[in-house]
């Protein structure tokens, strides 16, 4: 009588906790092999984001140094 009352409460309490689905994974598959990315979509979203950030900044830093240098082969070409 133990092991039945003992299996009916286990089968109740596994019926009682709700299935929580697993977090979504990246998978892929290329030239280079298999790689999983084991981090939530809202993560690789976000990195994603601070990627463009980051690629802009670089954009507007480069801009800047360009046009440095163009002013200073101007300002080199007017006192020759």
């Amino acid at each position: 009588m133990k092991h039945f009352i003992t299996g009916g409460l286990v089968a109740m309490g596994l019926l009682a906790i709700p299935a929580t689905p697993a977090l979504a994974q990246s998978i892929d598959i290329g030239p280079g092999g298999v790689r999983v990315d084991p981090r939530s979509p809202r993560e690789r979203d976000r990195d994603e984001i601070r990627r463009e950030e980051r690629r802009e900044e670089f954009r507007d830093e480069r801009r800047g140094s360009i046009r440095r240098e163009e002013r200073l082969r101007r300002e080199d070409e007017d006192d020759d």
